[in-house]
């Protein structure tokens, strides 16, 4: 059996792309030759994403899952910070076998996953678990994102990665109202975000969180759509002098799939236990998401980044505005034949519903 590893003992692995994904292409063969019964409790799964260990969604969200299936007797090779490919490279590896779980973000898969970037959407929730939550009822295998988009990709979602609560984070412009951003050049995750960009006047650049931090710098933009929690992974406030608190421009929700072959190679055990791994690591990964907002906030001020608070009469014009923005989603959605509306007041109803929850809890 592969080595069972831990964060911060997991080894980095150096492979260049072609030849790691050829040798996982061997392995998951092999194995999907085998039925559960065959290989009891000797499963090594595959993991592949494009974020740092330290990274929120690492630190609060994989290495929590992996641990536990590590408790559980399955073994995992663990490739993170982009060692597979970017994106849309590591969406094609899983649904082709050759990694078996990674996220799938339909902010870079637009045109195989464009009903997913609901949870992207504006004026949603600021609450990640909230937000995580409201996305995996639509996950779920009668959820209409699960029928609509993962199930004939043979992609099982496992748990939802987001964050809510976007500003906007400018470099010479303090915005405040929805006219501050006329004409400006945002950095934009792609998505449901170009909508909302296209929405609200400002010009939609598409470039990585990653290079962000030089196009900034060498005010190649003029901002970006980012959220506090986001800001000190990527030392944003170093080349940001101004941001909107409160306005909540939308969210980057990513959720980790599983290839179906791979999940059928496991004992029904093992479901359980990735079943088990992934509730652990959304539920950790979302209160580590809300803590380290508050903590992100304090840090942009002392680095001396302007914080304007989006309420009164400019909280009513955004308002407007981003309404406008989802309903133009919904409707872009529907005149392509494919079910906006109706994923959009789907996603709404979990929201209501989890945040009730979440206060009566």
């Amino acid at each position: 059996m592969s080595r069972r590893t831990r964060l911060g003992t997991r080894p980095i692995h150096n492979h260049s792309l072609l030849p790691l994904a050829a040798s996982l292409l061997l392995a998951v063969t092999a194995t999907v030759g085998c039925t559960p019964a065959d290989n009891p409790a000797n499963s090594t799964l595959s993991l592949a994403d494009s974020y740092s260990p330290k990274h929120p969604f690492g630190k609060y969200g994989v290495s929590v899952f992996l641990d536990e299936l590590d408790k559980g007797g399955i073994a995992t090779d663990y490739y993170p910070s982009g060692q597979m490919g970017n994106a849309e490279d590591l969406a094609s590896l899983i649904s082709t076998d050759n990694v078996d779980i990674g996220p799938a973000s339909a902010a870079y898969l637009e045109d195989k996953l464009p009903l997913s970037s609901v949870g992207d959407l504006p004026m949603m929730t600021t609450d990640a678990c909230v937000a995580s939550d409201s996305m995996m009822d639509l996950l779920d295998e009668d959820g209409i994102l699960y029928q609509e988009e993962y199930e004939d990709r043979g992609l099982r979602p496992l748990w939802v990665s987001i964050i809510p609560g976007y500003e906007v984070l400018t470099s010479s412009a303090e915005v405040e109202e929805p006219s501050d951003v006329s004409g400006l050049l945002l950095r934009s995750s792609g998505g449901a975000f170009d909508v909302t960009m296209d929405t609200i006047g400002a010009s939609a650049v598409s470039m990585s969180a990653a290079d962000t931090y030089e196009a900034m710098a060498r005010h190649t933009v003029d901002g970006t759509a980012m959220p506090f929690v986001s800001v000190p992974s990527y030392n944003l406030e170093q080349v940001a002098n101004y941001s909107t608190e409160g306005l909540n421009l939308g969210a980057v929700g990513i959720p980790y799939v599983i290839n179906e072959d791979a999940w059928d190679v496991l004992s029904s055990q093992e479901q359980q236990t990735v079943t088990d791994a992934s509730a652990k690591a959304q539920q950790s990964l979302c209160d580590g998401l809300n803590k380290e907002k508050s903590e992100a906030k304090t840090l942009m001020k002392k680095a001396g980044v302007k914080l304007t608070p989006i309420d009164g009469e400019a909280e009513e014009k955004w308002a407007h505005e981003l309404s406008r923005a989802k309903s133009d989603w919904a409707s872009s959605l529907d005149s392509a034949g494919l079910p906006g509306s109706e994923v959009l007041t789907e996603f709404e109803k979990a929201v209501t519903k989890n945040e009730r929850n979440r206060t009566n809890s």
